[in-house]
């Protein structure tokens, strides 16, 4: 394993409408949790192991929820003081999307053709940002909710992709949607949850690694986002 450091250059976005943003978003699953655990402590859980086991995997899934907002935050404070620690080690792609996977139900489909699945990297951050992009998905897919995550091999390295049929991203909007905060207002998803961090965390995590990500989306017919770990970076960081 090998600790990198990256100069990241800096964001400065924390304002007070931002802030205000931050609150609502961590309230929403302590809400939940403190919810949960009411519930767990009430006589109706009582000799009813569905009904806690129910309320059991609320806390696990907002606890969750709330690791990885944490872990997001944290990650771009440190990119915001210019530098960005990520922890090189071998990792089999299609072993680490099976895990992925396994947070999600049937609407998600593996497609693991990559005929070389090893790669370096940072294990947390490229969980992490398969599940946002995964997570974005869901989000923005409410009336289609069919999501494909497919790695490929290519003469110019190992591709991974995230498609979907939710609502789509105009054009012109596109560029805007790796900026800190920045949301898309999508009529379909008006009550989209999410800091608006996601997609930016994801390509500070890129630049990090060097990789590259793009997005193609059409408005209406869904978003794709690819990303591309070049050959050449693995006798670079060997």
């Amino acid at each position: 394993m090998r600790l990198l450091v990256y100069e990241i250059p800096t964001m400065n976005v924390l304002t007070t409408q931002t802030l205000h943003t931050l609150i609502h978003e961590f309230q929403t699953p302590i809400a939940a949790i403190r919810m949960a655990a009411d519930v767990l402590d009430s006589p109706i859980t009582h000799n009813n192991p569905q009904r806690t086991s129910k309320y059991v995997q609320i806390i696990r899934e907002e606890t969750n929820r709330l690791q990885q907002q944490v872990e997001v935050m944290l990650s771009l404070a440190r990119a915001d003081r210019h530098a960005l620690y990520v922890c090189l080690e071998p990792l089999c792609i299609h072993e680490l999307t099976r895990s992925v996977a396994q947070r999600h139900g049937n609407y998600l489909t593996l497609n693991l053709l990559a005929t070389n699945s090893t790669l370096l990297a940072d294990r947390l951050h490229l969980t992490n940002v398969l599940y946002n992009l995964i997570d974005n998905a869901v989000k923005y897919s409410q009336h289609c909710l069919d999501i494909q995550l497919t790695t490929t091999s290519s003469e110019n390295g190992l591709n991974i992709t995230v498609s979907d049929r939710g609502v789509g991203i105009p054009s012109e909007l596109q560029e805007q949607i790796f900026e800190p905060f920045y949301r898309v207002n999508a009529k379909d998803s008006p009550s989209v949850k999410g800091f608006g961090l996601g997609l930016c965390y994801v390509k500070k995590i890129m630049e990090a690694h060097q990789w590259q990500i793009s997005v193609h989306s059409e408005v209406g017919c869904g978003s794709e986002f690819s990303i591309l770990i070049p050959t050449s970076l693995s006798s670079l960081h060997s």
